[in-house]
């Protein structure tokens, strides 16, 4: 504290609690986005390759749901990208 009353943080310790605060909304539009990509991605797909509605509109929600939650892991940082070695 100083003379003026002003609480005066360490910059060290303001950053390292301000990275630590995860942006779940953000996060959870993100992966909404890319979940929608996937799935019609996968229902033209499947589509094309001569799937059935009921057997594309399946395997379109299966490849969706995993790629929320694999994104979701992503952002987190639950699961970490390998680095190359070059």
């Amino acid at each position: 504290m100083t003379t003026k009353g002003f609480i005066i943080y360490c910059s060290n310790a303001l950053t390292s609690a301000t990275a630590s605060r995860f942006d779940w909304s953000n996060a959870l539009i993100d992966a909404v986005i890319i979940s929608g990509l996937t799935f019609f991605s996968t229902l033209g797909g499947g589509s094309v390759a001569g799937l059935d509605g009921l057997s594309a509109l399946k395997a379109a929600s299966i490849a969706a749901c995993a790629q929320f939650f694999i994104f979701l892991a992503l952002k987190r940082g639950i699961v970490q990208p390998r680095e190359t070695v070059t």
